[in-house]
């Protein structure tokens, strides 16, 4: 029977892999940071979300998934999501998003100098490289994430998705 368990750094996606940028970057940066992953413009992006380092390149201060970037091109889409206790039907959002069309897309250029910074999310769990993958999982499971950062010395090393773990994990079991 094996007893040594799976460590998350080796199975960490590095960040020289994964988009990043620095938090004085902007919207246009972020957008080409996170479509510079896949082979063409129509392709799958590979992330969806990107991390956000200080102007050093070395501590993470936040992340912009893709929820975020859209907010940043429209400040129109904040409220929306944003709910509380269910309480029944109110308001028909996607009639109301309709009514945006023309201006979304003929102000959205605008949007492409806001730094990353204006609406960013913060980072609410990280994990070490040393870390066992099911420790991961855990935090990963009871926070509803599929993406952590992977944090040694202060400094970001890379990321562990969902993915890596459940391929990691799946292997180990034979399923």
């Amino acid at each position: 029977m094996q007893t040594d368990h799976p460590v998350v750094r080796d199975h960490i996606i590095t960040l020289d892999r994964y988009p990043h940028l620095t938090e004085d970057q902007s919207l246009h940066d972020a957008v080409e940071a996170i479509k510079s992953y896949t082979h063409s413009p129509e392709a799958r992006l590979a992330y969806s979300e990107l991390f956000v380092l200080d102007i050093s390149n070395h501590l993470l201060v936040g992340r912009a998934r893709l929820q975020d970037i859209i907010r940043g091109i429209d400040s129109r889409f904040n409220g929306l999501g944003k709910v509380g206790k269910f309480e029944g039907k109110k308001t028909d959002v996607t009639n109301l998003v309709t009514l945006w069309g023309d201006s979304f897309f003929d102000e959205c250029a605008k949007s492409r100098t806001k730094q990353i910074r204006e609406f960013m999310s913060p980072v609410q769990h990280t994990v070490g490289g040393s870390d066992s993958l099911l420790k991961a999982l855990a935090m990963m499971l009871s926070a509803n994430e599929t993406v952590l950062p992977v944090v040694d010395n202060d400094r970001v090393a890379g990321v562990i998705r969902l993915e890596e773990i459940f391929n990691a994990i799946t292997n180990r079991c034979r399923l």
